[in-house]
């Protein structure tokens, strides 16, 4: 089965981000969720641990990941950006997501312009909370998926 993971620090989003995505309710219980993507077919989101606690962990759940969606939630950002060269050394798409960008005045497209500008990556400002960019999230991932 193709991966989608879901990588970021802790208390990132990257559980509400799984549970947006697959319209499920909010669990602790599991750390993936599968979900059918038309022309794409099943495919499992991993919930990874928190970047910046289990670093082995978190680069062992990378080594089957098809498109890493590396979740970044505010202007400190150096960390996701070593890890988003650690993903593509790996082989796995990248996207870069503004997570929780109901928390900016803007949306997030400020952050979004600075993590463009360093990583070379477009980022998708998304708000599991209010459901924006999550139907513009899922279309990106269905088109790295397809290839």
């Amino acid at each position: 089965m193709r991966q989608v993971g879901i990588f970021g620090k802790r208390k990132s989003g990257k559980s509400a981000l799984m549970y947006a995505l697959t319209s499920h309710t909010m669990s602790k219980e599991t750390a993936y969720s599968s979900m059918e993507i038309g022309g794409v077919g099943k495919i499992m989101l991993v919930d990874t641990v928190g970047v910046d606690v289990e670093m082995s962990t978190a680069a062992k759940s990378a080594e089957s990941i098809e498109v890493a969606l590396m979740l970044i939630p505010n202007d400190s950002f150096e960390l996701e950006l070593a890890w988003i060269s650690k993903l593509r050394k790996t082989g796995a798409a990248v996207i870069a997501v503004i997570s929780q960008a109901d928390r900016f005045v803007d949306g997030g497209k400020i952050l979004a312009a600075a993590v463009n500008e360093a990583s070379g990556l477009k980022s998708i400002c998304v708000s599991s909370k209010t459901g924006a960019g999550i139907a513009e999230l899922n279309a990106e991932i269905i088109r790295l998926l397809k290839g």
